[in-house]
This record gives structure tokens, sequence and C-alpha cells, in this order.
């Protein structure tokens, strides 16, 4: 009888939930194109986009100019801010604050409405779906003015800058809040709080940051308040009206429209509602808010709409809108601390304690930093705000360190071991004119932010390279032959979003050096970044794959916390072309088929937003928060158990043990991982001692040997320790490697009883030539786990010049 053949289970894929920041972009992305496509195919696409913005801006304007600005502003947060009512979830794409924006300036130039409207009078709805309208026009304008710059761009000649200059005027159009409000506003209070900086802004405009702060949030809360308790009156009005034997239609009509489409009488908040919200005098609020209303002047629809695409939004340093009636209203609260800070610089420029300011906010900047370091890089030795020297000529360059004389500023230094953290901090502020993408004042500001860091970082790291170690001004000299790894960074209190994540970019442009790229981050995303790692050792690994010149081969994101949880995720590794490195290794001399098709089939992704989850544990302590939020952790971390345990052994080396360690991917983590196991079990009468070793990486300087062994009961310690190091030189000649670590269990309790870590370089002597002899082939060798660790700097040490 012939065997029931059996039946293939069909599996059928789960589809992937739909990712909403994508679909934004896509979407966006393809309209834009489409534009595009379609002005191309006119003999003169500038004349006939021209003409397009221009039938547009005269649709829309026309739709909105018969109602007060102030009922058009309110509509217009209904249709393009987010909001919940119960289960009721209003959708709204990511672009939705701007193109608010864009509708409170065109009302605030054209509308003329001559009544507050009437809920009684009106078509339920009509208003609600008239605004809806009102923003798809808006965004298919901005889409238009951006696509008449794509096409000046296309006829002009293009520049390095070009790139960089698009992205920092996009940033401006669309993006909003790239830092969380809170940590901004305790960065702003800190950076006005200073005695004699708040003195000044007192005597300049009757108030500090403090009263600003209080008065925007207090305008936004009661705006939201008002519109929720409309919404509270009309659903239960509306419950009431629903239960009559015979409805009330007339009544039906005005709760409805209450809540849909409010009057403009309701739209605005008095001074003296937010003085009482406040219990703080009229006066001063009312200085608050003038101070930072808006003002158009004569500026046409077509000029502000302009100004928009282009970064000069003027609601950027003035959020607030005064209304005829002399009250008030924000179209969100996300550009009120902006605002505040860079509102204040502009006072204080003008004072005489400008010079000081802008001393208090370097250094506070660069405190920040320090602590943000200190919490990921714990115990590392610290060098703040140091002066050494450097060569000041060509002969000083030839000469011993003792003879330099060109005295130099560092920020700030980290020592960990063999790791060397050289940070840069810059406290510049973006002008107005560069967030408008213009090209020679934008290459000013970011070589102020970007370009003096990187170079001044490099400075430090040279003397580290070439001396082996620093020569301080006071304290003398810094012996630093010993350190194997070297990691640039420049830390602005500035954000940069799509800028300082775009390092190719900054190279193209000349605003990095290729051999020198820093990993360059804003102050409020390094701290998001320090309270994410739960592990030293991770934060290291992530210096390593950011600064891979490799990276931006394959990754590119807008925002710095989007990579950071993407290597959590993922580990924003690149697979190095096996080809181009086959040589530096002995035992990866032939590139193997398998290693070369996973190198060509890598693909360019484009990371988009990720912070869902890490908003929700932000969030989690502040009102309206959920404090059982789970914190975004590394996915792939096998070997946690092994690296929380070198941590707190702090055997040497502990940190860029630990960071190789998590470089290997889930499968290979966890082959290793059961390796102690494995070599317990393989335990025979004799109590040999056994071991087993793994070679990671692409070539000699970033490549590492790891070594499990055992230690039998009752062996001689000293003997046993001095014959695994001695193997782990050989082995590390043998292989070319310049750095390894060997993990040492004990055969009685299976526990880690010492860690061996050699960074000597591989030198050739009659010892080691005997031990290379014992030794199993190269051939033998060949590592078969990828990934392996890329992205260390690693140093050769120098021959230490006398001091």
């Amino acid at each position: 009888m012939a065997k029931k053949r059996k039946t293939r289970k069909q599996r059928h894929p789960q589809r992937a939930a739909r990712d909403v920041h994508v679909h934004d972009i896509v979407e966006g992305t393809l309209r834009l194109q489409s534009v595009m496509v379609d002005l191309l195919r006119s003999a003169d696409p500038l004349n006939e986009v021209d003409g397009r913005i221009k039938d547009a801006l005269s649709t829309l304007t026309n739709e909105i100019s018969g109602h007060w600005s102030e009922r058009v502003i309110e509509l217009a947060r209904m249709a393009c801010l987010p909001w919940r009512m119960g289960p009721l979830v209003k959708p709204v794409p990511q672009s939705g604050v701007a193109v608010a924006e864009l509708l409170t300036l065109l009302a605030l130039a054209t509308c003329i409405g001559e009544s507050d409207g009437s809920a009684a009078d009106e078509e339920p709805n009509s208003l609600y779906v008239a605004a809806d309208g009102w923003a798809q026009a808006a965004t298919a304008l901005v889409e238009l003015l951006i696509a008449r710059q794509f096409i000046v761009l296309r006829e002009s000649e293009p520049v390095p800058m070009s790139q960089v200059a698009f992205a920092t005027r996009m940033r401006e159009v669309w993006l909003r809040n790239s830092s969380y409000p809170d940590m901004v506003r305790k960065t702003i209070l800190a950076l006005f709080g200073q005695a004699d900086v708040a003195r000044a802004l007192q005597e300049h405009l009757g108030f500090g940051a403090p009263d600003a702060d209080r008065v925007l949030t207090a305008l936004h809360d009661v705006q939201v308040e008002r519109m929720n308790a409309r919404t509270e009156y009309s659903m239960g009005r509306l419950a009431e009206l629903t239960t009559d034997a015979v409805p009330d239609r007339a009544a039906f009509q005005i709760a409805w429209n209450t809540c849909w489409q409010p009057t403009a009488d309701v739209a605005a908040i008095a001074a003296v509602d937010v003085a009482a919200a406040l219990d703080m005098p009229v006066g001063l609020v009312e200085s608050v808010l003038d101070e930072f209303a808006i003002a158009i002047g004569e500026a046409t629809a077509h000029d502000l709409a302009e100004a928009f695409v282009e970064g000069r939004n003027p609601l950027r340093t003035h959020p607030v809108v005064k209304t005829t009636r002399g009250d008030y209203m924000l179209v969100h609260d996300a550009l009120s601390l902006p605002a505040i800070r860079e509102h204040l610089e502009s006072v204080l420029k003008s004072t005489p304690i400008w010079e000081k300011y802008q001393k208090w906010r370097g250094d506070l900047a660069e405190s920040l930093t320090q602590a943000a370091f200190e919490q990921v890089l714990p115990g590392a030795d610290v060098y703040a705000s140091f002066d050494y020297f450097v060569p000041a000529n060509e002969a000083e360059r030839e000469g011993e360190p003792a003879g330099y004389t060109k005295r130099v500023e560092g920020d700030l230094l980290l020592v960990h071991d063999d790791v060397a953290v050289i940070v840069e901090v810059k406290s510049n502020a973006m002008s107005a004119t560069s967030r408008t993408g213009t090209e020679s004042i934008l290459r000013r500001d970011l070589t102020a932010i970007i370009t003096r860091a990187a170079a001044q970082a490099a400075r430090v790291e040279e003397r580290i390279d070439q001396d082996g170690g620093i020569r301080f001004h006071k304290s003398g000299w810094l012996d630093l032959a010993h350190i194997r790894e070297v990691h640039t960074v420049a830390v602005s209190l500035e954000d940069l979003p799509g800028v300082a994540t775009a390092a190719g970019d900054l190279i193209a442009a000349g605003l990095l050096s290729p051999t020198h790229v820093p990993w360059t981050v804003s102050l409020h995303d390094l701290q998001v970044i320090a309270d994410l790692v739960d592990r030293p050792a991770e934060f290291l690994l992530y210096l390593r794959r950011r600064t891979s010149p490799l990276m931006p081969l394959k990754f590119r994101a807008t925002d710095e916390l989007d990579l950071f949880l993407y290597f959590f995720e993922a580990g924003l590794f690149v697979e190095p072309d096996p080809r181009s490195s086959s040589g530096n290794l002995p035992h990866r001399s032939t590139p193997k088929p398998s290693d070369i098709r996973r190198y060509e089939q890598q693909k360019f992704i484009i990371i988009s937003s990720r912070t869902d989850a890490l908003d929700e544990w932000h969030s989690r302590d502040l009102p309206g928060g959920n404090p059982d939020a789970t914190k975004p952790t590394m996915s792939n971390a096998a070997l946690a158990p092994l690296v929380d345990e070198l941590r707190t052994r702090k055997d040497y080396a502990w940190l860029s043990t630990g960071a190789t360690l998590l470089s290997a991917n889930a499968a290979t983590q966890d082959q290793m991982s059961r390796i102690p196991g494995q070599l317990r079990r393989a335990k025979n009468g004799a109590g040999h001692e056994r071991s087993q070793t793994i070679a990671l990486g692409a070539d000699q300087s970033e490549g590492w040997l790891l070594v499990w062994a055992t230690r039998a009961e009752g062996a001689d310690h000293e003997k046993s320790r001095s014959s695994l190091r001695l193997y782990l030189q050989a082995k590390k000649y043998q292989l070319g490697l310049h750095r390894g670590t060997a993990f040492v269990y004990g055969d009685a309790t299976s526990n880690l009883v010492d860690v061996i870590f050699d960074d000597r370089l591989p030198i050739r002597s009659p010892e080691i030539d005997a031990e290379v002899q014992k030794l199993r082939s190269i051939e033998a060798s060949r590592a078969p786990l990828p990934p392996h660790v890329k992205g260390v700097r690693a140093l050769h040490p120098k021959k230490k010049k006398k001091r």
C-alpha cells in the first residue's frame, strides 16, 4: 500500500501593520512627483507653475476671505491638528501643523468678514467640510511652491551646498518639535535663568523666560479647555434633543454647529481669562502676548505663502495671533518654546549683557553635555575645558611635545581604558537667514557649529595618534599610548534634524573632511539617548556603527533618534565589501561567495519615524502620560548577561569588549552564549582545560579575538593565566588581530573567574613563533560568524615622544 503523501500546510504570510509615517512620506513624495511630471510637460515650466500658483492662491483666499480670521484659524486647527473625542480620532498627516500655519497667514492677509457667523443660520457641517477642503488646497499650494523651487534649481548650476540648503529649508517648512518640549523648556529656563541675563530681560521687556513660558502655555491650555467645553456642551445638548418626542431641528442645528464650526466670537481668548488661569496681573499677560504677537504689515497672501516655503515663517518667532477685538490665540503650541529662545536672544543682542550671555550659553551647553557623557560612560576619566599644546609650525611638529608652543582649548575628553571619546560642544544659534537655506549664511553658521567642532576634535585625536598623549597647559603630560580606539563627537545646542544626520551631504558641501567625520548630534538628542542606554557598551557600539564611513551609504534618516532606535531594532550594520578587505587578514584572504552575495544584496534604507514608543515612554511621568509605557531596548542582546558581568567585574577594557560582544548578530550571540556550557559538558576525566576561539573583524585594526576557556579545579592560577595570555598573543599574531579578550570559566563552579585582555600589537619573537607552531592552521580558523565588528577606529601605538 502506497504511503499517503503529506499535505504541505499552506503558509499565509502575515501582512505587516501599516506604518503611517512611511505612508505620509510616500504619499507626499508621489504627489509632488506627479506635479513635477505634469509641469515639466510644459514648454515653459516656470511660467506654468507661476500661473498655477496664482490661480490656486486666488481660489483659496476667495473661499476664506468672507470670514473673520480667527474663525478661519479655529476651523483650520480642527481640520489640520490631531484631536480625540472618546473613540473618535481625527486622522491628520504629519504636515498638518504646517498647513494650519499657512492657512493662518493667508487668513491674516485676506480675511475681511463682516460677522462672527451663526450656529443657527449655517448649514450643519458646511464649514467643517469646507475647512478640510481649505487644508487640501493649502497642501496643494505648498506642493506647487516647492515644485517651483525644484524647477529653479533644475535650471541653475548645481553647487555643493544645494542639497544641505534645500534640506534646511524643508525642515523649516514641515518639521516642528524636533526635541521633546519638556527638555527644551528645561534648557530655555536654564539659559535665561542666569541672574544677570534674567535682570536684563526684566529691564527691557518687563518679563523673563518663565513668564513667557507660563503665559503662552496658559493661552494654549485655555484654548483647549474652551474647545472641550464647547464639545461637551454640544454632545450633552444633542443627547437631550434625541430623547424629545418631537425633534427640535433648529436647536439640534445650533448644538451641532457649536461643536463642529465655532463662530469667531468664541475662537480667541481674552487676556483677562489667561491672567485668571495663572493668577497673574493682566498687564503682565498682555505684555507677553503683545511681544509675541505676529504683525504681517503690508504683506500680501502671495508674499506670505512664498516666504513660508522659503523658510521665512513669521509665526516661528511670533506665534501669537491678536484679533481686532484684542483677543489672542495660538495656531498650536509647538512654536512657543523655540520662539521664546529666538526672540529673547534677539532682545539680548541689543544689550550690554550679550557677550556674557553667550559665555553662559556655552558653559551651560558644555556642562549638560559632560553630564550626558558621564551618564553613558560611567567610570571614565574626564577632562573638561582643558588647555593643551599643539605644534605651532612644521619645525615644532617634527620635535617633541615639550617644545610645542601653541596653546589651544578642548571641551571634553573621556578616557575609558583603551577607548577615548573626544567631544566638542557648540552653542551657536542658527540665524533666521540660515533657516531659509541662503547658502552663504548657512555655510557660515554650519561651519561655526559643525566644521569647527570636527576640526577641533580631530586636533586632539591627532595628538593622541602622533604623540601617544596630550601635554596639558597646567597639569603637564597625559599618557594615552594605551588608547586603541578613538571617537570624535560634535554636540550642538541647536537642533539640526536632516542636516546632522546627512554626513555624506556635509562632506560633499565641504563642511566635513571625509577623513574626520564626527558623530554630530544635538544636546537634546544626546540626553534622550543617554536615558535610553541601559549599558555603556550599547553606547560605544552605537558610536562605532554611527561613525562608520559606510553608514551613510546604506542608511538615511532625518532624525538622530530614528537612527538610534533603528540601531536598537536592527543594528545599523553595513556589510563591508569582502573584496576590498580580503587582503587585510590572513584567515579572510579569499572572499566567500556568500560574503560577496550578502554585500551585494544590501539595499539603501530610508529610516522613517520610529519614535512612537519612545514618545510614550518619554512622556510617562508627564501629565496625561502612561506610567506603564515600555522603554525601547536593544533587541539583539543575547550576550547582555555576560556584558553586564564584565561591567560589574570592571576588568580592563570591559567597555570595548562588551561592545564587541554586542556587535554580533542574533544567531552569533546565541551561539556564543552557549559556548561556556558546551565547554563544561566537554569535560573529560583528565581534567584538561578546554577553549573555543572566534575571530571577528574585517581588517587588522578593527579585528578582535574572543576566547572562551576553562580552568581546571586546582590548576595554578598564574601559570594558567600566563599560558592563556601567550595563546592570545600567538593567535592574534597568526590572524593579524590587534585586540583580544579571553573569558575563563571555572570547572568547579562554571562561573566566570577571570578575564584577560591583550592589545599588544603582533610582534614576531622566537617565543611567539614557537607558540604559533602549536596552533591550528589559518585555514581551520576561518570565522563563519558574521556580521563582524565595524566602525572601530583603532590606533597604532606610536613611539612615545619624550616629554
